[in-house]
């Protein structure tokens, strides 16, 4: 680590000529070091293509018309005074942004200045809190929490924080002048609102983000197609070891972006319920059948659900590149139905306080159960988490091995997927739908590299 040290050093030292050379050295050197200490990080560092530029930021992504860039800038990287372990925490954090899709997500939010700072806040955070050795000025969840006044969880989305960032961004906006808090958390949003509104600034150098913006979006299937063997590539070569050490998170990640043929979730639940039905609701578009002429009375059409619950089994009996699998498969969902999904993970009792809401990838779900599977641990929780509420689907997530017999506690629809065939199922008359993933190509391959 000394050594990584020394290297920052060199390239503060150096002549503007020898800079670009020290700043090659140092990216060499951190990367065999992450290869032997760190394998996921470094295989995936060895594998992009290196710039040497003149940003104002240290390190970024660069995006071309077929892949992701590292830039690195001399200068900025001098003005540092980065330790060699931060220096290797920076580029963990750029492959962050990459697994997770940072910069083609956020490329059209960053155009509109009022939203770039809130950008990086929000990427960074989600970034950050898997990383230790962190800058002094790195943005976490806990230094959001101090700037908006209201709790931010740990290791979520990016999502999450941008859109709690936006309701904070509004809030401040209706405040006067007096209301406003001085110095601490709340300072920095300002300057970083005002910094934001002028073109090229970004508030904070630690890496950058307004390169996404240059992304071209005729090309993001040529971008996306290459992150995708990217990781694949870097997966495959890892021992399982060596991906069990990795976040929950990560793990999760990993497996839908090696996915080549996506289950097909809207044709599992038509096959299951049909249209899913959830009543009818007032509509003043369409006539009332009943009294067509009262053109103020409303019509009714049909209600979909408005919430689903999933519940993934976590036992013992469930592998972990299964349950990386179903989490990625379950971030499918949003496209299917514009719904509030919340995940629950239960083994034999379900924990409440681990629940989070689905985005566009699983957030901070990962296996701590190791024991059995109790079905009826989801039945009876289900009073307490859907009070009664109208417009609910429960999707319960399992290998299908548990108890034989169950009491229903609700009148809810329930949609079983089984990772084993329908006939394994352990439950006799069961409540609900029962669907098997036994049929789908990618779940085969992985059940094969699990035994």
């Amino acid at each position: 680590m000394t050594s990584l040290t020394q290297d920052l050093k060199r390239i503060a030292a150096g002549t503007a000529a020898q800079q670009a050379a020290n700043t090659q050295l140092a990216y060499r050197n951190a990367v065999m070091y992450l290869l032997q200490t760190d394998p996921f990080y470094g295989r995936v560092l060895s594998q992009l293509t290196v710039e040497i530029g003149t940003d104002r930021s240290p390190l970024g992504l660069r995006p071309t018309a077929t892949d992701w860039r590292l830039r690195l800038t001399p200068q900025a990287i001098s003005r540092q005074s980065w330790t060699g372990a931060q220096w290797l925490t920076m580029l963990r954090h750029t492959v962050l942004h990459l697994l997770w899709q940072h910069p083609q997500r956020y490329a059209p939010a960053l155009k509109t200045p009022a939203q770039a700072g809130l950008v990086r806040w929000a990427t960074d955070a989600a970034v950050n809190d898997y990383l230790t050795d962190l800058p002094a000025t790195a943005i976490t969840s806990q230094k959001l929490q101090q700037l908006i006044g209201q709790p931010v969880q740990r290791q979520q989305d990016s999502a999450v924080y941008f859109r709690q960032l936006r309701v904070w961004q509004a809030r401040q906006k209706q405040a006067t002048a007096k209301e406003l808090p001085t110095g601490g958390p709340a300072s920095l949003g300002d300057t970083a609102a005002r910094r934001s509104a002028n073109a090229g600034t970004e508030p904070s150098d630690l890496d950058g983000h307004l390169a996404w913006q240059q992304a071209d979006p005729d090309a993001a299937a040529n971008r996306e197609q290459w992150r995708q063997r990217l990781f694949q590539r870097t997966a495959d070569s890892l021992t399982a070891k060596q991906r069990g050490t990795l976040p929950g998170a990560m793990q999760a990640a990993l497996t839908p972006t090696m996915a080549t043929h996506p289950l097909d979730w809207r044709r599992l639940l038509k096959r299951g319920l049909g249209q899913v039905p959830a009543g009818r609701q007032p509509a003043f578009g369409r006539f009332n059948r009943r009294q067509p002429a009262r053109m103020e009375l409303p019509g009714q059409i049909v209600q979909t659900w408005q919430k689903i619950s999933v519940f993934v089994d976590e036992s013992g009996s469930m592998g972990n590149r299964e349950i990386s699998y179903l989490l990625g498969q379950l971030a499918t969902l949003l496209a299917v139905y514009p719904a509030q999904v919340t995940v629950y993970p239960f083994d034999t009792v379900v924990d409440p306080n681990r629940r989070f809401s689905l985005q566009r990838r699983p957030q901070h779900l990962m296996r701590t159960g190791g024991g059995g599977t109790r079905f009826q641990a989801v039945f009876d929780a289900l009073p307490r988490l859907l009070r009664g509420a109208t417009g609910q689907l429960v999707i319960i997530l399992t290998d299908g091995y548990g108890e034989k017999q169950l009491k229903p506690t609700l009148p809810v629809p329930v949609i079983w997927l089984l990772t084993s065939p329908i006939a394994a199922f352990s439950v006799d008359q069961a409540p609900g739908t029962v669907v098997s993933l036994t049929d789908d190509p990618q779940w085969q391959a992985i059940r094969r590299q699990e035994s």
